[in-house]
């Protein structure tokens, strides 16, 4: 049975832009020369989530935060998946990033867009811990983007009491790869965040219980299969649950 966990409401965006943003490392890598401008999330607002512009002289790039209470996680789910609204807009590719921003309690701040878990002076990915491969933003209009939490995730909704997750736009903030000088880009989602009235498009993630037993005195946490068989898949052994 799966169980879901609502984002905080303080999740939100945070934009990097000029007055350099003719600079690509200047906006990507927010070494000073740019401004930073945290978008907190008011009733029913919907804003850009993890985007990148180019008009061919400008950059902006926004990426978007949220923070999930999972103090009552004791072990490694067996499966996760992380799941947001878009409207508007919906292009783009995306992946998700382990964040030391925000927590459930204190919205984001213009000094948490580099926020992320690894993250060094001059950006490097490589240093970056990812909680998903990238997915496709392809389309328009209202749709329900679905992402699947990695192993490193799992482990990290076991041991963390909150679990913060960066979305970036993957073909350029993620890879550090600035669109061509003549080349027009408008890569951004219209989404929405914990904020909207009731819960029906609110980011969430969804998972299933994993393993919270030993088998053979291996823990259930470790565990990915029993004879063949994803942990995921398995109900009961021998008859318990």
């Amino acid at each position: 049975m799966a169980t879901k966990i609502y984002a905080a409401t303080t999740d939100g965006g945070i934009r990097s832009y000029g007055p350099d943003d003719e600079v690509w490392n200047g906006v990507h890598d927010n070494d000073g020369t740019s401004h930073v401008f945290a978008v907190p999330t008011v009733a029913d607002s919907i804003i850009y989530g993890p985007t990148v512009t180019f008009d061919g002289t400008n950059y902006n790039i926004y990426r978007t935060f949220f923070a999930f209470d999972v103090s009552g996680i004791s072990s490694a789910p067996g499966s996760a998946t992380f799941k947001f609204k878009t409207i508007s807009y919906s292009n783009g590719d995306v992946i998700a990033v382990k964040a030391t921003k925000p927590d459930t309690s204190s919205n984001i701040a213009n000094a948490d867009f580099n926020e992320l878990a690894g993250w060094t002076a001059g950006f490097n990915n490589t240093n970056l811990t990812a909680y998903s491969a990238k997915i496709s933003g392809a389309g328009t209009g209202t749709a329900v983007h679905t992402i699947t939490l990695n192993s490193t995730a799992l482990s990290d909704m076991a041991s963390l009491s909150t679990l913060a997750i960066c979305l970036m736009n993957y073909d350029h903030d993620y890879l550090d790869s600035a669109p061509g000088s003549s080349l027009g880009v408008n890569q951004r989602f219209g989404m929405y965040f914990a904020d909207s009235t009731g819960t029906s498009n609110d980011p969430y993630i969804e998972y299933t219980v994993g393993f919270s037993h030993e088998i053979s005195g291996v823990s259930g946490g470790n565990i990915n299969s029993v004879s063949g068989v994803s942990a995921a898949s398995i109900s009961n052994r021998s008859g318990v649950e």
